[in-house]
């Protein structure tokens, strides 16, 4: 055998091999991402539970509501950015994002940009003390995450 072939076969083993690392390291990082959406919803999901259950007693602490608001508020315009190409169910990461959301992004991000909205609403009415109007705004957050959650999210 001669060494260019060798040469050859050498290049060829290099290049299979970083192909295959490239993609065990896209999926790490479908991974990463999963996991990391997955932590903001969560961290969502508790500001929310913990704004419900405040609004609920009979003397709110609406320092803690408003609080809670402004995370949801914080992590709401962000939402569209936690679902690039490559991080839904193809990727084969467990998640409950459908593909949906990459099949209909103007509507998704519609669906966040509302949500945004309805927190900022939320935020500004328990910043100002006002706790009726934050349990009815409260619903409408709810509301909102709900129709993200019927559309682009599987049960």
């Amino acid at each position: 055998m001669t060494p260019f072939p060798r040469a050859l076969s050498a290049t060829f083993l290099s290049a299979t091999l970083a192909l295959g690392a490239g993609a065990a390291l896209a999926a790490v990082n479908a991974k990463s991402v999963t996991e990391s959406r997955q932590a903001n919803f969560k961290t969502m999901g508790r500001s929310m539970k913990a704004m419900t259950d405040g609004l609920k007693t009979g003397s709110p602490d609406m320092t803690a509501i408003a609080a809670n608001a402004a995370t949801l508020r914080g992590l709401a315009p962000k939402i569209s950015t936690w679902f690039p190409k490559g991080t839904g169910p193809e990727s084969g990461v467990k998640t409950e994002a459908l593909a949906e959301i990459w099949k209909d992004p103007a509507g998704f991000a519609a669906a966040a940009r509302r949500l945004e909205s309805e927190a900022a609403k939320l935020e500004a009415l328990a910043r100002a003390g006002d706790v009726a109007g934050a349990r009815a705004q409260v619903r409408l957050v709810g509301g909102s995450c709900g129709g993200c959650h019927d559309k682009y999210k599987a049960d």
